[in-house]
């Protein structure tokens, strides 16, 4: 089924041809222009004058060749160049049309006769070089411009490249990732940089916000095992170069209109998660989506200016299926019924509503760019650029996640950015890039209950997750706040001399914390799960399901946060590099490259229940990356290139790790109670089902422990090895075929563990940090730690063609497998067995009893087979077909039990706990991520006419379709197995699909360029 999509489409993007080989991937910003100048004998040329010209621009540059012939033009802005080279005693000679690409270093081979050439200039191209990197992509502003974006965010372009895949981490709050999962890494293990300067949210490890796709000139897709200039990234880069302005005076003016009646109807307004017939209504939806740009020179071949402005309206909707059909009974009587589970949590105060419920976005985006030649050695780059957004789908709700559970943003960044190059010599380059970026975000919770806006710490609440049925109220970690400002200066020096080109720098920056905070379960949280229950006092427990606990008032946990929620603080990191490309012989280049990151945190002082005093926060100071990559060509007249590479690739820790770890304490900053069943029970009787500090030390008679939230003593720096072997082929008519085998291997992954978890072989209630051995007096240590590894081996294949006038493609394939032991950092992804506590003789390691390869399994990133076709055709006539067709296999997902079988009381949401082959035997459970949900298949395509007019104008009206053949493509499915045994005996909704992405849809739009 997977592959029948992407056959029956592949006819929209076969109709082209010829493809250019890839260049090396070395450079940030730009690229470098390298070759050997020689006579008719093939012997070098030294002293022959060489002169690049920018083709928009007039930007030029001059060297002179070395003894051997050999030149190299460093640190070009990428574009398209004129070389004109002369020599006397010959004939002067003029190569025309040399893309350069970013991070290019192309090689051109210039023969000079005593003979004139025809006074025309010989038309290169794309000039060849040998890559020295790992699995790298360039994607041109051509196939940025002709490809359909769904909400035209540039950065999902990097999924047309094999190797990436979409990120499928479940939202846990306000922590948004890159979005883009790179061979099989975290999401939030890359590194997302725009003009050479990061564009990250270091404290989530998600993407600032940007510009306009318009406004993208090119972008690299590093995906594994790329040089020591990037960095900061145990999983790829996603390296942004914007547009300048021209001597031309250009830009455009572009609209796009989206409404429902032209899109499809989606599964769930057809069916029910059980299947049965619904007669649901189309989902609302409307986007409007809008913006321009201009361009031109300020000063010819001198000075010059661009700009552009983008907004996005839309109003749209989520899916909610909590069930509002099955009618539960009690379970002493069952005649008597309760309702169905959405009436029953109306009844409890948590008000639902089903079916599509919408949500809105509106979007601003804005920037300005001017770019100068101070001088013939020195060129100047300024760029400010400002971005709003409320939305509110940040935290998405949908299936069996209320429209009250969700969280929206509102955020506002603002940025300038500044680089200068400086020309030293021909031989010696300085790049300097600087940035000041502020960001002021605040994450509200939608929960009706607040009343208004649901910004203050006190309103709405609680949250109840009942496990297989519901989540609703107020998101746990809203509102929260943050407000910060990134320094960062980059500074890069070149030094180009015969067959040696060695970059060096260094990369510092300073983050300022204004204002930060995370009232965690400031509205209170209840949880709800399959147990046994007392109903009758004198007789046994009663089985009960979540969704009965609910209505008949009795929690399994209530979990309240007190206190203060937290403060700003400020972060700093730094990185050095160096690396050498050494063109060991004309057929052969070997680069060796190092690079050393370090963070620095401000002091404090962490105290856990259950640890031998206290630390500071852990700082990871050995953090030295080796590089070292190989590229060969069998032969000289070879258009094949063997390359192979490995590297170490450290990340940065999200910096939200040290915050929570300081504030939420359980002490002066976030205390956080817990009671268990029975005294769950008062709480949920209590006005609003939540209880006042006061009111909790009177329930449980005096203090209580308070869970903390805390980093490793020995926390590592999150690390991974980057392996690649791969091969080059530039075959007839321009087209290009890559194929790359990867093996990364990834350490120190930051998990949360509970290092005090309770222990029934202790006694009932008993946790090891209990004060005198008394059940109740020590809570819930919850601990970041360097426990998770990733294994992900994969084979990349691609395709590929430049766009020639008239087509391009890139066709991607990939064939792997990802495997892990965790997740994400979140302490939603506890291990199913935490173990014993901490161990005495060594307080720094693993809890007692704690085995982590119990966790190893699939990762939700795990996509075996993977092909995305991407192409466009422009025919006579100028009408222009464009499709982008991605079909993939079904990512895997956790089948819980929806009960604590081991008695750990970890408060997961639900248990983490697995279901079990034999019930009674914890060794039996069913290894972690066992689930696979259905493969999934889209087709995207845009049909394009231009007109033109007179004195340059021109008409592109379009239409877009998204999932062209209206595709189920199933993303979530109720994960609750039950407590029998596996796989016989599941819950009656177990495996009930309840969440797909979006149906057809299709938008109508219109360009004006000028």
């Amino acid at each position: 089924m997977m592959f029948r999509c992407a056959l029956l489409c592949a006819v929209l993007v076969l109709p082209s041809a010829r493809a250019a080989p890839l260049m090396a991937q070395s450079h940030a910003t730009t690229a470098n222009l390298a070759g050997t100048v020689h006579d008719e004998t093939s012997g070098g040329l030294p002293a022959a004058r060489i002169t690049a010209l920018a083709q928009d621009t007039g930007l030029t540059r001059t060297v002179t060749s070395e003894g051997t012939g050999r030149f190299t033009i460093a640190a070009l802005p990428i574009g398209v160049y004129t070389l004109h080279v002369e020599r006397a005693g010959f004939a002067p000679r003029t190569l025309a049309d040399i893309a350069l690409p970013l991070g290019g270093s192309v090689e051109v081979d210039i023969a000079l006769t005593v003979t004139p050439w025809t006074d025309h200039a010989d038309v290169v191209g794309t000039a060849t070089s040998m890559p020295t990197a790992g699995a790298a992509a360039v994607l041109p502003q051509t196939r940025v411009d002709a490809l359909p974006t769904n909400g035209r965010n540039f950065i999902a372009f990097s999924l047309l490249t094999p190797g990436v895949s979409p990120d499928a981490t479940p939202q846990q709050g306000a922590s948004r990732t890159s979005g883009l999962s790179f061979a099989g890494q975290r999401a939030r293990s890359n590194n997302i940089t725009i003009d050479g300067l990061d564009n990250n949210d270091e404290t989530v490890g998600s993407v600032r916000a940007a510009f306009s796709q318009e406004a993208v000139k090119e972008f690299q897709v590093l995906t594994t095992a790329f040089s020591a200039e990037f960095g900061k990234a145990s999983g790829g880069v996603v390296n942004v170069v914007t547009k300048s302005g021209a001597n031309a005076v250009a830009g455009n003016a572009f609209g796009f209109f989206r409404d429902d009646a032209l899109n499809g109807k989606g599964y769930f307004e057809r069916l029910t998660p059980s299947g049965q017939a619904a007669d649901q209504p189309k989902a609302p939806f409307r986007q409007k989506q809008f913006g321009a740009t201009l361009g031109g020179p300020l000063r010819k071949d001198r000075a010059f200016f661009f700009g552009s402005f983008e907004r996005l309206d839309t109003l749209a909707s989520n899916f909610v299926n909590i069930d509002d059909h099955t009618v539960v009974v009690h379970p002493l009587d069952p005649r008597v019924a309760l309702g169905t589970p959405a009436q029953i949590l109306r009844n409890a105060g948590f008000p639902v509503d089903t079916g599509n419920v919408p949500y809105a976005v509106v979007a601003n985006q804005a920037m300005g760019r001017v770019d100068a030649q101070v001088t013939p050695r020195q060129n100047l780059m300024v760029r400010v650029n400002a971005a709003t957004e409320v939305n509110e789908n940040v935290e998405p709700f949908g299936g069996l996640v209320a429209r009250s559970r969700a969280a929206a943003i509102d955020s506002t960044d603002v940025g300038a950015a500044v680089a200068h190059t400086y020309v030293l010599s021909q031989r010696a380059v300085n790049e300097l890039r600087g940035q000041v970026a502020m960001r002021n975000q605040t994450v509200r919770s939608l929960d009706p209950a607040c009343g208004l806006a649901c910004d203050g710490e006190g309103q709405g609440g609680p949250t109840l997750d009942i496990a297989g049925v519901a989540s609703v109220g107020r998101q746990r970690f809203t509102p929260s706040l943050r407000d910060n400002t990134r320094y960062q200066f980059v500074d890069t020096a070149g030094l180009y001399r015969a067959n040696h080109q060695v970059r060096a720098g260094f990369d510092i920056s300073y983050i300022q914390g204004r204002r930060q905070s995370l009232p965690l379960y400031f509205g209170g949280r209840y949880i709800f799960q399959n147990a046994a229950l007392p109903l009758i006092p004198g007789q046994a427990p009663v089985p009960l399901s979540g969704i009965q606990e609910v209505a008949l008032g009795l929690p399994l946990a209530y979990v309240q946060g007190y206190g203060f929620s937290g403060a700003a603080y400020d972060t700093a990191d730094l990185s050095l590099f160096a690396q050498d490309e050494w063109r060991v012989r004309p057929d052969t280049t070997l680069a060796l490259g190092v690079r050393y990151q370090k963070q620095f945190w401000p002091a404090t002082s962490l105290h856990p229940a259950g640890y031998p005093g206290t630390y500071a926060f852990p700082s990871d100071n050995d953090n030295i990356a080796p590089r070292v990559s190989v590229a060969w060509r069998p032969r000289a007249s070879d258009r094949a290139t063997v390359r192979a590479a490995y590297g170490i690739y450290y990340d940065n820790v999200i910096s939200s790790v040290y915050g929570i770890s300081k504030y939420v304490d359980g002490a002066a900053g976030v205390r956080t109670m817990v009671l268990l069943a029975p005294g769950a029970f008062a709480a949920w009787a209590a006005p609003g089902h939540q209880l006042t500090e006061p009111a909790a030390r009177t329930l449980v008679g005096g203090s209580y422990p308070s869970v903390a939230i805390t980093a490793d003593p020995a926390l590592q720096t999150p690390y991974a090895h980057h392996v690649s072997v791969g091969v080059d082929r530039a075959l007839p008519g321009q087209w290009t075929l890559s194929a790359n085998v990867v093996y990364v291997r990834g350490f120190d992954q930051t998990g949360t563990i509970d290092y005090n978890p309770l222990v029934p072989a202790l006694g009932v209630g008993r946790r090891p940090a209990d004060l005198g051995g008394i059940a109740g007096t020590s809570a819930s240590v919850l601990q970041y730690t360097s426990f998770g590894e990733t294994t992900y081996r994969g084979l990349l294949l691609s395709l590929e063609k430049r766009f020639d006038g008239r087509s391009q493609l890139l066709v991607g394939y990939t064939l792997s497998k990802a495997e892990d032991s965790s997740t994400d950092f979140q302490s939603a992804f506890l291990p199913e067995n935490n173990g014993r506590g901490r161990d005495p003789a060594n307080p720094n390691g693993l809890p007692l009893g704690f085995d982590p390869s119990r966790e190893l399994g699939p990762s939700v990133q795990d996509q075996r087979h993977r092909l995305v076709l991407s192409g466009s055709y422009v025919a006579p006539g100028g009408l222009q077909v464009a499709a982008v067709v991605t079909a993939a296999s079904g990512r895997p997902y956790n089948i819980l039990a929806g009960a604590d079988l081991n008695g750990d009381g970890d408060g997961g949401s639900p248990s983490p706990d697995r279901p079990r082959l034999v019930p009674s035997d914890p060794s039996t459970s069913i290894p972690r991520n066992s689930g696979r949900l259905p493969s999934e298949c889209t087709v995207d395509v845009r049909i394009t006419k231009r007109f033109r007019r007179s004195h340059g104008l021109t008409l592109d009206p379009m239409l877009e379709v998204f999932n062209l053949f209206n595709r189920t493509n199933f993303s979530a499915v109720q994960n609750v197995f039950g407590t029998g045994a596996y796989p016989t005996n599941p819950s009656p909704t177990f495996g009930q699909y309840t969440q797909a992405g979006a149906p057809r849809q299709a938008q109508l739009g219109l360009k004006i360029g000028f």
